[in-house]
């Protein structure tokens, strides 16, 4: 199947490179559109090299209101030219869980708006001669790009990408001058309703293709200025690029969760909505385009402009209308699209490959994802010990609960939870982080990072123990010994106290880290006191014929594995539960 794939694509380029050959003026439209798509791809690859964390501190910080998040995706997007990457960025996010749907949502409105900067800047550039301009900015972006400096390489990339933009635009422009010449497409224009259609679809199937409706526009708008296709044609063609222009946010939010799968389907909703109105209302929409362009003093007969008018006009009434009912689309995207039923196989919640190359977004995604990691462990371990949720979390004393609650019946397979619930956690966290590090030059940040490798294996390893007390507690914490029954009860309620500690540090706020801290270092020692403190009171219970001497031998066996399952947990708890790695927050404790 492989073979015949390869073989399948090396023919269709063999016969692409014929059909440019044949037809030459074509290959430089095509090659335009080749040239343009490079430049995109420098710019995303500058900002992302340039933002160094800035970009996902002001998305976080700067989206608390629907206004906000509009506006943040309209200056975002017409700073980079690219509403596919602040698109791929919001749903990356929103799966790392730090934006809401509601600001997502709001985000990729306002990118939507913002795109259609691009295409006053288009018709902008076909109006001079800007491959004079293209080549310096490519040279110079070249030169930035060999250097060390990540802030200088992401210049670079900036430069080479509006380089390439502008000489992509330049390319395409040439070359519909020169197809005219051969062939006059004008005669396929089709006018009414008809026309509309199939130049919308035209439009978004290019789109699609290409992805980049920078592109896409590049070609409308060089075609337009050279007669090719007509004015309400073009006008159509470019509603078609805000259609095709959602694949990408499609494609995606394939291999992110369900929160950016509902993102992606809500700027469906955004761009199909418009469309169908627009479509519906296209000789409304024309006449306005017209009135408009009067009332700004742009010539009749500029259609190229009146084209940029329109685009930024359907934008602007999408975003004005639609954005009204965000919260309405929220409340209908959580009630319709919800995560397949756990089949206990759990899987990374936060964890996204695109905000790989965004550290301090990454940290922030490691953080959650060691709290959802956590979160598992710690109803294993509840479960093991006797316990459950509302057990830990209430405000019963744990003598009252071990005195008066029954232990539930059945047993709780571990080797099958650990599998699903904490081995595929932990293999994706050291998956993720090994990749985030490669991105990384600051010490601290990749330090960081490498603590929630230590935090996961934490809990990992408290999680394998688990099985070696699960029998004996159930069966001697219920003994009709009282003694026996009275030491193994002692160590449920102390690793319950633990659990409980850290439930109640849950709720606590950022400002109370050093307090959170102070706590953890006050019981880091504690497990091990507890230990050794079973071995006296073995040997005195022994001593005095109270227990047998294979009692106390479990007794011993059982106390050194919850102490290892507490010391595990609490180290891994000082690595999540605080913004600064363990080692940072200790030498801290020690000054």
């Amino acid at each position: 199947m492989q073979n015949i794939r390869r073989y399948v694509l090396m023919a269709l380029a063999v016969l692409l490179l014929y059909f440019l050959v044949v037809f030459p003026e074509f290959a430089k439209i095509l090659a335009g559109v080749a040239i343009l798509l490079i430049g995109m791809m420098n710019l995303s690859d500058g900002f992302k090299a340039f933002s160094g964390g800035i970009l996902e501190s002001i998305l976080t910080k700067s989206t608390d209101t629907r206004l906000k998040s509009i506006v943040f995706g309209v200056v975002t997007t017409m700073l980079m030219q690219s509403s596919t990457l602040v698109s791929v960025i919001s749903i990356s996010f929103l799966s790392a869980g730090l934006i809401t749907l509601a600001q997502g949502i709001g985000i990729i409105f306002g990118a939507n708006l913002g795109n259609s900067a691009g295409s006053w800047l288009i018709v902008g550039l076909t109006s001079i001669k800007i491959s004079v301009l293209a080549i310096p900015l490519i040279v110079c972006g070249a030169v930035l790009g060999f250097q060390k400096d990540s802030v200088l390489k992401g210049a670079g990339s900036i430069f080479m990408g509006i380089g390439f933009f502008f000489l992509g635009v330049d390319y395409i422009k040439v070359g519909f001058e020169s197809y005219k010449e051969i062939v006059d497409l004008s005669r396929f224009n089709f006018d009414g309703f008809k026309g509309v259609l199939i130049f919308v679809g035209l439009g978004a199937l290019t789109t699609g293709i290409v992805q980049s409706s920078h592109a896409t526009l590049a070609i409308i708008i060089s075609a337009l200025i050279s007669g090719q296709i007509g004015f309400e044609n073009a006008l159509a063609a470019t509603l078609g690029t805000s259609v095709g222009g959602v694949v990408t946010a499609v494609v995606a939010s394939l291999s992110t969760n369900i929160e950016g799968k509902k993102l992606a389907i809500a700027n469906c909703i955004f761009n199909f909505t418009i469309a169908i109105i627009v479509i519906a209302a296209f000789p409304f929409f024309v006449k306005m385009v017209n009135l408009i362009a009067e009332i700004l003093g742009i010539e009749a007969t500029n259609y190229a402009l009146k084209t940029a008018l329109f685009h930024t006009l359907f934008n602007l009434v999408a975003v004005l209308l639609i954005s009204t009912f965000i919260r309405q689309i929220v409340f209908v995207l959580d009630k319709m699209i919800k995560a397949p039923k756990d089949r206990d196989m759990d899987a990374p919640l936060y964890l996204d490959s695109n905000i790989i190359e965004y550290p301090d977004t990454a940290i922030d995604a490691l953080q959650k994802e060691s709290m959802h990691l956590y979160n598992n462990a710690y109803a294993l371990v509840a479960h093991t010990i006797g316990f459950n949720r509302s057990d830990i979390r209430g405000k019963e004393s744990f003598d009252y609960i071990v005195k008066n609650k029954k232990w539930f019946s059945g047993d709780v397979d571990l080797d099958y939870l650990y599998k699903r619930k904490i081995k595929v956690l932990f293999d994706a966290v050291m998956e993720f982080a090994t990749k985030a590090q490669r991105y990384v030059e600051d010490e601290k940040k990749n330090d960081r990072i490498y603590s929630f490798k230590i935090a996961a294996r934490n809990l990992t390893e408290a999680t394998k123990n688990l099985k070696l007390i699960q029998a004996n507690m159930k069966v001697y914490s219920n003994s009709k010994n009282p003694y026996l029954a009275e030491k193994y009860n002692e160590m449920r309620k102390d690793l319950g106290m633990l659990l409980r500690s850290v439930e109640e540090l849950k709720t606590m706020k950022d400002e109370n880290a050093y307090l959170i801290l102070k706590q953890l270092l006050a019981a880091k020692e504690m497990p091990k006191e507890l230990d050794y403190k079973n071995m006296r009171d073995v040997e005195m219970l022994i001593s005095e014929e109270k227990i047998s001497v294979a009692n106390g031998t479990s007794i011993l066996n059982d106390s050194a594995f919850i102490a290892e399952i507490a010391t595990h947990l609490i180290e891994a708890i000082g690595i999540i539960f605080t913004k600064e790695s363990w080692e940072d927050l200790e030498s801290k404790q020690e000054v």
